[in-house]
């Protein structure tokens, strides 16, 4: 599967920790972890959106999305593609 999508995660996920979110995301999707966000990230996955790294993201033009997203993108198999 080619990873044409990048994520970032920031903040604590519940029940899971970041690590195993990276790999099950990695895995199971179309997605490739960075480690920080730029205009070059599609995605910000983040529990809170009142963050400054929320902000930044968001003047890249990233899309911030919580864990419920998360898993839904998960179970689908794959994020939707977005301009980056």
């Amino acid at each position: 599967m080619t990873k044409n999508v990048t994520f970032c995660i920031t903040g604590k996920l519940d029940g899971i920790e970041r690590k195993d979110a990276i790999s099950l995301i990695e895995s199971k999707t179309n997605a490739k972890w960075v480690s920080g966000v730029s205009s070059k990230t599609h995605y910000l996955i983040s529990m809170r959106t009142d963050t400054s790294k929320a902000a930044r993201a968001k003047s890249f033009g990233t899309k911030v999305i919580g864990q419920k997203e998360m898993m839904a993108y998960v179970n689908k198999g794959k994020f939707p593609t977005l301009h980056a």
